[in-house]
């Protein structure tokens, strides 16, 4: 950058004394025509071929450091006028109305004009009018050193200023370099400086931050869930490991053996419904659903309620489905993770709804959405339950307990399924009143029939 300035400063320095010197040649040029005019109008030519000069034009002339020689037609020089009457004439002259640059005899550097010396259209010799070149020279000279002086003090103040203001400016990338140098798997509560101005440094600190809360959100969860899987397989691998110790410990008849294997068998059933559970929540929230096609949801949630039917008899419960028959609840989306979906809250429902209760299934087309509502009249979860209810491994104790065969996952993998349809899930409930689910899903845009028909 410095160099980049550098290079600028001497290309302006450059043109600048051009400029200067281009200025100064065109002023004595002016200086020169001038005097020659004045020169031709004050001569006065004797009738004897003498040639006056008024002593004061003389001195005004030689006052603007003008030398002027007149020259007879013959060459000889008549009168001078200025330092001129103690130097003579250059030898070698410019041609007519030209001019040339030339040494006197004493050593000054003089700009000469030649001009005819004429009167009534009557050539009478010549004028040579010089001015010295020392004062252009000088001046040259004196804002050549002045450049030579200013450009590096320029440069040296830039450089210094740049430094510091570049000090200055990445002092905060220099915080936020150490700050991430720290930051690791283990350490990712650690934040970036946050009292940074708003600039593309701030900004791109606060992008850091969010995506750290994002990631340090995703590390508690991977942590949290390690935590969980463990504590929901020791119970089942404790039982197991304590049937075959206990099967082991001494001869047992056939009877007791195969029941003793049948338990096995269910805590082997318990861990292989957890792994599946837990697969399922993975790949839902890591690859999401493939929209394989139209869903027809009120064929699957018609499905699913003659498929509860029987066992909601057996509980004594009465299980509805309220779906228009003109309403076709077309969306786009994974049958297969939409059958499980509500197959996981509609068994909740009937789970935790007492006898003579009622679970109601509804579903309707609201605009560009398809709403669709799971109501039971069941014991109800209290409030401050329900900002968790959908947390992985999350119990209500009242409830949700190992005795149900719950693990607390069948709401999480609800949520993840709506949200990888690019839905909305809510709940509301009251204790010993019941529970509402409330799903939002987008819908495929329908025809004007159908429309009309709404």
């Amino acid at each position: 950058m410095v160099a980049l300035e550098a290079l600028l400063l001497l290309v302006f320095a450059g043109v600048l004394l051009i400029v200067q010197q281009n200025l100064q040649t065109r002023q004595m040029a002016a200086t020169l025509r001038l005097s020659a005019s004045q020169l031709n109008a004050v001569i006065d030519v004797q009738g004897d071929g003498r040639y006056l000069i008024d002593p004061g034009d003389a001195a005004v002339l030689s006052a603007q450091g003008v030398l002027a020689w007149i020259l007879a037609p013959t060459g000889a020089t008549l009168a001078t006028v200025g330092e001129a009457k103690t130097i003579p004439v250059p030898a070698t002259l410019p041609t007519v109305d030209q001019f040339a640059n030339a040494t006197l005899a004493n050593g000054l550097a003089v700009r000469l004009l030649a001009t005819p010396l004429q009167e009534n259209g009557q050539l009478l010799g010549t004028l040579v009018v010089a001015l010295p070149l020392r004062d252009n020279l000088l001046r040259l000279q004196q804002l050549w050193w002045s450049l030579a002086t200013a450009v590096p003090i320029v440069l040296l103040l830039s450089a210094a200023g740049g430094l510091f203001l570049a000090r200055r400016a990445l002092a905060p990338v220099a915080r936020m370099t150490a700050t991430a140098q720290q930051i690791s798997a283990a350490h990712l509560s650690q934040r970036l400086p946050s009292d940074l101005p708003d600039d593309e440094i701030g900004r791109l600190a606060r992008t850091f931050n969010t995506m750290l809360e994002r990631l340090d959100h995703a590390f508690q969860r991977e942590r949290q869930l390690t935590s969980d899987v463990a504590h929901e397989l020791r119970t089942p691998i404790a039982l197991l490991k304590a049937q075959l110790s206990l099967a082991r410990s001494r001869p047992r008849d056939a009877q007791t053996l195969l029941q003793m294997m049948a338990d096995m068998e269910g805590d082997l059933d318990r861990m292989t419904h957890l792994v599946e559970q837990l697969l399922t929540l993975a790949y839902v929230e890591q690859v999401g659903v493939q929209v394989v096609g139209t869903v027809a949801l009120a064929e699957i949630l018609a499905a699913l309620t003659e498929r509860f039917t029987p066992r909601a008899n057996e509980q004594g419960i009465k299980l509805r489905l309220d779906i228009a028959s003109s309403t076709t609840l077309q969306i786009p989306g994974d049958g297969e993770r939409l059958r499980q979906l509500f197959t996981n809250l509609i068994e909740n429902a009937l789970k935790y709804t007492p006898a003579g209760g009622e679970v109601l299934v509804q579903a309707q087309a609201q605009g560009v959405h398809v709403l669709v509502m799971v109501r039971d009249t069941g014991i109800g979860i209290a409030a401050e339950a329900l900002p968790h209810l959908f947390e992985r491994f999350y119990r209500v104790d009242s409830a949700r307990t190992r005795s149900n065969g719950g693990f607390g996952l069948g709401l999480a993998i609800v949520r993840a399924i709506v949200q990888a349809h690019h839905g909305l899930i809510d709940v509301r409930s009251t204790v010993a009143q019941g529970t509402t689910f409330t799903l939002t899903l987008p819908s495929l845009p329908r025809t004007t029939d159908e429309a009309t028909s709404q």
